[in-house]
């Protein structure tokens, strides 16, 4: 682990932004998962011929104003049909971590079972959620989402929805069971440099519903389910209307490996 630094600890700020000391309102925020609908029609992306998780190992460094550099390591693997997308994240202070597990049958994502744990100081609590009984509600956790995200992006963007003005919604399960909603807009396609490779990406535009202030703007490589090439953290609750604040806190790729295959854009 890198040795951290610390600074200056800017209080009233963290009100406002999701600090390491609330690892489970930060990483649940960005670490995704869930059910596809939208909130005008439908959504209806076919994501039976989408990429499929590719097992990978990638290394974040997430940059909070008035934090110290938080290093983040994201790993997808993959045992037989069974995938595990994870996520942990340690400074002095605090760490946290959430894995979630998921098949895939028939193209289609399903949940097999979800842990995490928190801890600041020491102090802090596990969770944990077996597989679902068959007559369960199937929403993925929020690790599983991000793999999902991506695949279906990939194909609504194709299909020319979920873009600007017409916003669709993800349902997942928090990391407590508790169903929420994610709400995104596919604002374009980009290539972007990361980890010494140039990526073909979606920018997205996600926040969550009832909490329509703070923005998620993520880059996601629909080749890569599930890995995000970059993140920033918008709060438009001081913005002036019509403005785009400045980013609060961004995420940066720093290092990716897989033993399936090079990487590719």
């Amino acid at each position: 682990m890198l040795a951290l630094v610390p600074r200056r600890i800017h209080w009233t700020r963290l009100r406002r932004i999701p600090s390491p000391c609330r690892l489970n309102g930060w990483l649940g925020a960005m670490l995704l998962g869930s059910a596809l609908l939208s909130t005008a029609q439908q959504a209806s992306a076919d994501v039976s011929s989408a990429e499929s998780p590719v097992p990978f190992t990638a290394q974040y460094t997430l940059v909070l104003d008035g934090w110290p550099d938080v290093p983040i390591t994201q790993r997808i693997s993959q045992s037989g049909e069974l995938y595990i997308a994870s996520m942990e994240a340690s400074i002095k202070v605090a760490s946290g971590y959430e894995q979630g597990r998921f098949f895939l049958k028939e193209g289609q994502l399903q949940p097999a079972g979800y842990r995490s744990g928190y801890r600041l100081a020491g102090i802090g609590k596990d969770y944990s959620r077996e597989a679902p009984e068959p007559d369960e509600t199937l929403l993925p956790d929020r690790q599983t989402l991000l793999v999902l995200l991506s695949q279906q992006a990939d194909a609504q963007w194709a299909a020319g929805s979920c873009l600007t003005g017409a916003p669709c919604a993800l349902e997942y399960l928090d990391h407590k069971g508790r169903t929420r909603t994610l709400m995104y807009e596919i604002q374009a396609q980009e290539s972007r440099v990361a980890a010494g490779q140039t990526f073909r990406t979606l920018r997205l535009d996600t926040w969550r519903k009832h909490r329509d202030q703070k923005h998620y703007r993520l880059w996601l490589a629909p080749r890569w389910p599930g890995l995000m090439v970059a993140l920033d953290y918008l709060d438009y609750e001081d913005s002036p209307a019509g403005e785009v604040p400045e980013r609060s806190a961004h995420l940066t790729l720093d290092r990716l490996s897989s033993s399936r295959r090079q990487a590719s854009p």
